[in-house]
């Protein structure tokens, strides 16, 4: 399994049964985030095989998944009060494992709704939130949780990610108009659900192509990374991936 280190490390603390009732895994990227998450989930919930059937095959009664509805841009407070009025029942087991997918797109009301939750922890709940970043979440929740940073890992480009950041490179050269630039990268701006993870490989990938110009002398090249760097950590800070993309083909 990835980032096997802080696995390592909840399950020692598992093992000791010091089990904290708040996990909070942040970083990484969506895919690491939840395969951590399922594996804490299942990890606090299946004690034998008839339970480990139950949650592989993702019937498990205790099991509570809670995720931004399609047409919604965040988690609501409502979302939120139906979580907490099921968790007042006695679980089938010994108790309930909440998975709340991408924590930090709980709204502020939200939060201070769960935190009603957690602050006054029920020994029948663990709660598991995944987030981009910590400091998305209210410091009264992050002072609560165990808080575990997942590694950002790097996606290897393929084909055609490698023509798309050598034809951008190719443009930072000649300084075109943004609307050249922006229709290069039109299929990472409309990769609706891998957006973030094309991005960050596709400036890692035209990061390298900079160099190589860079290296020959281009100072075109050596001010366009700059901006690319900003860009990156306005991604991994959370920051709109589209509009940072945009912002970045304006700037170089």
């Amino acid at each position: 399994m990835k980032n096997s280190k802080i696995i390592l490390q909840i399950e020692k603390m598992i093992g000791s049964e010091r089990t904290g009732h708040a996990f909070l895994l942040c970083g990484g990227n969506s895919a690491s985030r939840e395969e951590a998450g399922m594996w804490l989930a299942e990890r606090v919930l299946c004690s034998d095989e008839v339970s480990h059937r139950k949650f592989q095959h993702g019937n498990h009664e205790d099991f509570i998944v809670v995720e931004k509805a399609p047409d919604r841009e965040s988690i609501v407070k409502e979302q939120i009060l139906d979580l907490l009025a099921r968790t007042e029942y006695k679980p089938f087991g010994d108790k309930y494992a909440v998975l709340i997918k991408d924590a930090h797109l709980m709204n502020e009301i939200s939060q201070n709704k769960l935190l009603k939750g957690i602050e006054e922890p029920v020994s029948q709940v663990v709660y598991i939130l995944l987030a981009e970043r910590e400091d998305a979440l209210l410091s009264t929740i992050r002072s609560r949780c165990s808080t575990f940073h997942l590694e950002e890992e790097k996606t290897e480009a393929g084909e055609e990610m490698l023509k798309t950041a050598e034809a951008f490179s190719q443009l930072v050269c000649g300084k075109p108009c943004y609307y050249k630039k922006k229709a290069v990268i039109q299929g990472i701006l409309s990769d609706k659900d891998n957006i973030r993870t094309s991005a960050l490989t596709f400036l890692d990938v035209l990061e390298d192509r900079l160099e190589e110009g860079m290296l020959k002398g281009d100072m075109n090249k050596a001010a366009a990374i700059t901006q690319l760097e900003t860009a990156r950590k306005y991604i991994l800070q959370g920051q709109s991936v589209p509009y940072t993309l945009k912002q970045f083909c304006l700037r170089v």
